[in-house]
């Protein structure tokens, strides 16, 4: 709103009327020209140095809503991750409860398979054994 208060500002001004310098003969006219001109200068660099300032705030406003994105952004992202390591110290803790679970049950079952080889090996000495009183009983007829 300010700038367009400028530009009209500045339209208005331009449309005013120019002293004649033809008319100017004295030092003194010269003199109030060159102050006015002066003031007519500084009002111009003024009112430039306005437009910019509303430049660079709108600017910087614009900057401020980017950062609030951002930050909401950043917030958000830090919920999610939140969540997400929870989720997996969860998992976790149950794959380690599983990994014990297996564990046992590898302990156990090569404990039984131990086991089942002993009654093999054991049941293949008997048959051995009993082969071999077998064989021996079938010499001992034969010599009868």
């Amino acid at each position: 709103m300010r700038k367009m208060e400028t530009k009209e500002k500045a339209e208005a001004e331009s449309e005013a009327p120019v002293p004649d310098n033809d008319n100017c003969t004295s030092m003194e006219d010269l003199d109030k020209l060159e102050c006015e001109l002066n003031a007519k200068r500084l009002e111009f660099e003024a009112d430039a140095d306005v437009s910019e300032l509303e430049a660079t705030a709108d600017q910087l406003e614009q900057v401020m809503e980017n950062m609030e994105t951002l930050l909401l952004d950043v917030e958000q992202l830090r919920d999610s991750c939140s969540d997400q390591a929870s989720e997996l110290l969860q998992v976790a803790a149950n794959l380690r409860q599983q990994q014990e679970d297996l564990r046992k049950n590898y302990t156990q079952l090569s404990q039984e398979l131990q086991e089942i080889m002993d009654s093999v090996e054991d049941l293949f000495d008997t048959k051995n054994a009993f082969e071999a009183k077998e064989k021996e009983a079938e010499k001992l007829n034969r010599l009868l």
